[in-house]
């Protein structure tokens, strides 16, 4: 069996829808302290808006790395206990993740103290 029949495709358990249209959906998922997403895979570019900013470590599972492209506000790298890539990410934020042909798998946890709010444009 291999990577792209074992990982979930997104979205994780959790995540609200917010709406569907012809080219694009829009969800929001709200990443705990402490609490880890399950491994899932992304096959679609989006872009993902941290409207208070916070705290998040990504750990790559499986597929080539996403092309990441930040469209405004800021992210700090900090250091991560998960040996994951981990942010401080500032209010009002937007990246643009270019993901590869086949997708990209990886696994999300907040490492921070408050609760991170992620609202995510997934392009069709």
């Amino acid at each position: 069996m291999n990577d792209k029949e074992t990982i979930a495709d997104f979205p994780n358990a959790g995540v609200r829808l917010l709406e569907e249209a012809q080219r694009f959906v829009v969800w929001e998922e709200v990443f705990e302290p402490g609490v880890a997403t399950g491994a899932h895979r992304h096959s679609r570019d989006y872009i993902a808006f941290f409207p208070e900013g916070g705290e998040l470590t990504l750990g790559h599972v499986a597929g080539d790395l996403e092309d990441y492209a930040l469209l405004c506000g800021g992210m700090t790298p900090l250091p991560s206990s998960t040996g994951g890539t981990r942010f401080a990410i500032a209010p009002g934020t937007a990246i643009r993740s270019r993901v590869p042909p086949g997708g990209t798998a990886h696994v999300a946890l907040n490492e921070g103290e408050a609760p991170l709010r992620m609202v995510l444009v997934e392009f069709k």
